[in-house]
């Protein structure tokens, strides 16, 4: 039965969102989704699914939450280097008075 790949695979996204807080490594988050799309393929619906999908949906909320911690801190990085870039153009345009 394939329910056991579908539940290693979401034991596997655990293990990963349990390291995943500010600095994600997108090689391991793409070879867990190639892992996940594989097993899913070949998924059949067990006696254990109504269980899997329930962790799964749990899972994925937390994985929506750490999307939007991720999103939220690209954001402030962009909004970092943009404030520096203004004030760098800002400070080009004064040049020190000779005299």
């Amino acid at each position: 039965m394939s329910d056991s790949r579908i539940a290693a695979s979401l034991d596997d996204l655990e293990r990963l969102l349990a390291t995943l807080i500010d600095d994600p490594d997108p090689a391991k988050v793409a070879a867990w989704h190639a892992a996940f799309q594989e097993a899913l393929a070949g998924a059949e619906k067990g006696p254990r699914w109504p269980d899997i999908l329930a962790r799964a949906q749990e899972l994925g909320r937390r994985l929506e939450t750490q999307v939007n911690h991720l999103n939220a801190i690209r954001g402030a990085v962009r909004d970092e280097l943009l404030a520096r870039s203004k004030g760098s153009r800002a400070l080009s345009g004064y040049k020190p008075a000779r005299g």
